[in-house]
């Protein structure tokens, strides 16, 4: 049978809209069932079409409907900008970290952890060198942050060996969090061209967010938190997990609350409370941690970013174990009692009848923490402080309340930094060489991880030591203008105030589980009195500033003539904003009423490099006209008369520099200005009476500043 032409099929198409299949045979001279079969074929097709145009939009309803939720979301900035980086409103030109961003990684929590405030250039400087520090709450500098952190001990260092660069040390740390949200943070911070990236991390791999043992815990897959916490930038997936949290703490037991803090972070973050050690899930947290570092240094290495990878401190010597584990087959009651027994001979001097005791229960059972801690004393009692160490850092590693990383993470650290080559700093030996006897304890470290301010101190040297070895900056160091360790503790820009913060935060954590027993753990209580106490106190509760603290302070040294004290907290306000004109401008006030003038001369300049002010080109022109360099002082004071031409205090030094300089013209117009503004004026007559002896020559003047 022939087949019907293109032709055909296109008439019998064009005719099916007005006729019968019947009508279009007859008038085409065709066979009626080849039409039939033909417009059959024609309607099959087009029911296909139809189907597959359903099942694109089913299949992309979903997407479409996502694209839009999205959009409204991020037109209502719905959980605010989870970003790293957003910009510094106050500072024009710059970013800072966003102190929102750790809502990317906590639901379950009440607590949101506190970022630092550093900022930097948008645009980086041709002459800058960018170093970006990650990690945890030590990293942060906790419980100082701010000044106290080892972040800011290494930047005053580095701003002295490289005074004509531009050394810029970010710092990202977070409380709480641990190698997923260095990992995911890295990946970010990298598209800001650092130059280079400190990694100090690893106490949190439990409890962290999206730990292992973690309330924020998403399983044992590591690509699968990752995926997640790249989902985290959708502010859909935001409102999805609000969602799914907040139903959560629906069926949950109502809590009664006064409205007080009963609960640290630390406490909040501990789900899975007791974790065996080398237990499936300890051995996954340092394998997930070890991978995440190798995956930060990898993307390192494709953005040509340096890294410095340090290894970790903790306090093993009077940092008792928060839990111990014990075998299923032990007897606890019996094994227990032993200890005691032992604990009570090691308290009467007998160390060697204690260390008999413990060494019969290690063959029993060597699991319990608690037993090597009383033997690394007992150790310590008979001067073996070698063996003393091993038994404490084996306390450590059998803690079943995991706040400290083990030797095994420490040991990971040595993998990662041998297979990728990265600079490395040993900071526990760095901390044992300080520590009495090399047991790294409360010399150094107020309670688990968190090191003392003399720690810090550590931590920054330290650093600087690796980064001059390994070249960065410069492949050589220019010492000269270096300072001894000795000046940069005295320099350290840690005032009374943030020692004071720092004891209400460590206060409020050793004053809670696991620290002490939940059922004795009371809700924080402190009473102000003095001036410092109460802005520490609102500085903690995030009711006050850091900086308007400080500032508080300051002034109120300054009205009762401490002004050394007044200067301090200055100096810890300029470390802490080296792009704020105004604490450079109060401090050299300060040096100036200390008669201090090299300082103020530093400070003020310094100032006039971030923006013009009154205040400083004034004070900078008076300390030329007290130097007898009229010529310098010239500039700074028209500037300053710029600002406030009625300003009598520099109308007269300028005058006095105009005379030095045997500028007669300029003088005499100076000086009328000046004799409107303070007519009979003492000091104005005698600048007058000079006057006639000026004949373009410079003279001695009276003029030394008014």
């Amino acid at each position: 049978m022939q087949q019907l032409s293109a032709e055909q099929k296109k008439q019998i198409e064009a005719l099916a809209e007005s006729r019968t299949d019947v009508k279009i045979a007859k008038k085409l001279h065709l066979d009626k069932l080849k039409v039939q079969a033909h417009l059959d074929a024609v309607k099959q097709e087009r029911r296909r079409r139809r189907e597959r145009i359903f099942k694109l939009i089913m299949i992309f309803l979903p997407a479409l409907f996502f694209i839009i939720f999205e959009i409204s979301l991020r037109i209502l900035n719905y959980g605010g900008a989870t970003s790293l980086f957003i910009h510094a409103d106050a500072t024009p030109g710059f970013l800072k970290v966003n102190d929102n961003v750790g809502r990317r990684y906590f639901s379950a929590t009440e607590i949101i952890p506190e970022t630092s405030h550093d900022i930097f250039r948008a645009v980086k400087s041709p002459n800058a060198y960018r170093i970006f520090v990650m990690g945890e709450s030590t990293t942060a500098g906790y419980p100082y942050m701010y000044n106290g952190s080892m972040s800011k001990m290494l930047y005053q260092r580095l701003l002295d060996y490289f005074p004509d660069r531009e050394i810029e040390v970010v710092n990202l740390a977070m409380p709480a969090t641990n190698s997923f949200s260095v990992r995911d943070l890295a990946i970010e911070a990298l598209e800001q061209q650092p130059d280079a990236l400190i990694i100090y991390c690893g106490h949190n791999e439990f409890y962290g967010a999206l730990g292992a043992g973690s309330t924020e815990s998403l399983g044992r897959w590591r690509w699968v938190i990752n995926q997640y916490l790249g989902l985290q930038r959708f502010k859909a997936m935001l409102f999805l997990r609000d969602q799914i949290e907040a139903a959560k703490r629906m069926m949950r037991p109502a809590r009664e609350s006064d409205g007080a803090v009963t609960t640290t972070l630390m406490e909040q973050m501990a789900a899975n409370q007791h974790i065996a050690y080398q237990s499936d899930a300890y051995n996954r947290a340092r394998d997930f941690f070890k991978t995440n570092l190798l995956d930060v240094i990898s993307a390192t290495r494709d953005k040509g970013v340096r890294v410095i990878l340090s290894n970790l401190a903790s306090n093993v010597r009077d940092q008792a174990p928060f839990v111990s584990l014990y075998a299923e087959h032990t007897d606890r009651a019996a094994y227990e009692g032993a200890l005691k027994r032992g604990a009570s001979h090691s308290g009467n001097g007998n160390d060697a009848a204690a260390l008999s005791i413990y060494g019969s229960l290690e063959t029993i059972d060597g699991s319990p923490a608690t037993l090597h801690f009383q033997k690394g004393r007992a150790l310590e009692g008979t001067q073996n402080f070698d063996e003393a160490r091993l038994a404490y850092e084996r306390a450590r590693d059998y803690d079943g309340l995991r706040f400290r990383a083990s030797a095994d993470f420490n040991k990971a650290i040595q993998e990662v930094v041998q297979i990728s080559g990265v600079a490395f700093v040993d900071m526990e030996a760095a901390f044992a060489a300080a520590s009495p006897n090399a047991l790294i304890g409360k010399s150094l470290m107020f309670e688990h991880v968190h090191p003392k301010l003399e720690g810090y101190f550590i931590m920054g040297r330290e650093l600087c030591r690796a980064m001059r070895q390994g070249g960065f900056i410069a492949n050589t160091w220019d010492d000269k203008h270096a300072k001894p360790d000795s000046v940069y503790w005295q320099q350290r820009c840690v005032t009374e105030l943030d020692d004071e913060i720092a004891r209400i935060r460590i206060s409020v954590l050793t004053n809670s589980w696991p620290f002490v027993p939940k059922e004795q753990a009371a809700p924080f209580v402190y009473k102000p009195r003095t001036l410092l106490e109460k802005l520490a106190y609102a500085t903690w509760r995030r009711e006050d500033t850091w900086e308007k603290a400080h500032v508080t302070l300051a002034e109120d040294f300054a009205k009762r003539g401490q002004l050394s004290l007044a200067a301090k907290e200055y100096e810890a306000i300029i470390l802490q904003t080296p792009y704020n004109a105004s604490p450079y401008v109060r401090a050299g006030l300060i040096y100036t009423a200390m008669n201090d003038y090299d300082r103020a001369y530093d400070r003020m300049i310094r100032s006039l490099a971030l923006e013009q002010t009154t205040e400083a080109n004034k004070v900078v022109g008076a300390i030329f006209i007290n130097r007898q360099q009229p010529e310098a002082a010239v500039p700074y004071l028209q500037k300053a008369l710029q600002f406030v031409p009625t300003d009598v205090e520099t109308l007269y030094n300028l005058t006095g520099a105009y005379m030095l300089l045997g500028e007669k013209e300029q003088a005499t117009a100076t000086l009328a200005q000046l004799e409107k503004l303070m007519p009979g004026n003492s000091r104005v007559e005698q600048l007058k009476r000079g006057l006639p002896n000026i004949v373009n020559t410079k003279q001695s003047s009276s003029a030394n500043g008014f």
